[in-house]
């Protein structure tokens, strides 16, 4: 006498016929990650406007890259705090008394690299998402597609 079959709500392969179950798992609302306390303000908005972007979406963003967006806003607002002090003194005055640029500048160049690099592996310019070879429109698109095409495979199993 054959074995008998798992009762298919047991079985893990589903690529079977008589299985037929399809679980979808609720999806969470991701909750706004805060901005820092210590940001500026225009740091914490563009954070927010960051966050409200269609680019924050499941579809591009991944909890694995909260910390590296973070340390990308942390260089963002050191350098917005960077031009504040040199537009405060643009000259200061040298070792020996001679007109120099404000330290400041070095700092400016060495901050603006590093928010430029982050910026492009995130995408969040229009050339840097060209590059990665990724649309928005394309991504959401295929993300709408892909949850019409769930719901009529459920209707057609109901």
């Amino acid at each position: 006498m054959p074995a008998q079959r798992k009762p298919a709500d047991r079985r893990q392969r589903t690529n079977t016929t008589d299985v037929g179950v399809v679980r979808v798992l609720p999806s969470a609302t991701p909750m706004l990650p805060a901005p820092a306390p210590h940001w500026g303000g225009s740091t914490t908005e563009a954070w927010n406007d960051f966050w409200s972007s269609p680019l924050a979406g499941p579809q591009v963003m991944k909890p694995t890259d909260a910390p590296a967006l973070r340390r990308l806003f942390d260089l963002r607002d050191r350098l917005t705090k960077a031009f504040d002090e040199m537009d405060l003194e643009p000259i200061v005055v040298g070792s020996t008394g001679q007109p120099t640029m404000s330290p400041w500048a070095a700092e400016i160049h060495r901050l603006e690299g590093a928010v430029s690099k982050l910026e492009d592996k995130f995408g969040l310019t229009p050339l840097a998402r060209l590059k990665l070879g990724v649309t928005f429109e394309e991504g959401v698109s295929l993300a709408t597609r892909n949850a019409e095409l769930l719901q009529a495979f459920q209707r057609s199993q109901a």
